[in-house]
C-alpha cells in the first residue's frame, strides 16, 4: 500500500514538473528585468507569498497591493516595504540580504503580474 501511494505521488510530481517545463515553452515573454524579478521573487519571496504571487490566506495579497490604486502600487512604496519588512506581521526586513536591483526587479514582475500582463507561470526568457 506504502509503495502504490509514494507511486502515485512520484506521478504527481513528475506531471507537475512537465507542466511547469512545457509553461516554459508557453509563458509570456517578458523583458529582461521582469525575467530577472521572476527569478528573484522565486528565490526571496514565493516561499511565503506563494508561487505565482497567486493570493494566500497567510501572507499579503501582492497582485492586489501592487495593482493601480493599491497600497503598494509605487514602487517607492514597494521597496521601503521589502527593505524594512512589516514584522509585526511577520515579514522579515530584507535590507541587508537583497540589493536594490533585485527590489526593483521583483517589483517590475510583480507590477506585472497585477497587471494581467504577466499570466502565472513561467515567463519566456528575453530573445528565447
Amino acid at each position: 500500500m506504502a509503495t502504490t501511494s509514494r507511486m502515485a505521488l512520484v506521478s504527481v510530481w513528475l506531471a507537475a514538473l512537465s507542466a511547469v517545463e512545457g509553461g516554459a515553452q508557453d509563458g509570456a515573454t517578458v523583458t529582461d528585468v521582469e525575467y530577472e524579478g521572476w527569478r528573484q521573487y522565486n528565490v526571496h519571496c514565493a516561499r511565503c507569498h506563494g508561487q505565482d504571487a497567486l493570493p494566500n490566506p497567510v501572507t499579503a495579497d501582492l497582485l492586489t497591493s501592487l495593482a493601480p490604486g493599491g497600497p503598494a502600487a509605487e514602487q517607492g512604496t514597494f521597496t521601503t516595504i521589502v527593505m524594512a519588512g512589516r514584522t509585526n506581521k511577520g515579514m522579515p526586513a530584507f535590507k541587508g540580504s537583497i540589493e536594490p536591483a533585485q527590489v526593483e526587479a521583483i517589483y517590475h514582475y510583480l507590477k506585472g503580474r497585477a497587471e494581467k500582463r504577466i499570466p502565472a507561470g513561467r515567463p519566456k526568457r528575453p530573445g528565447s
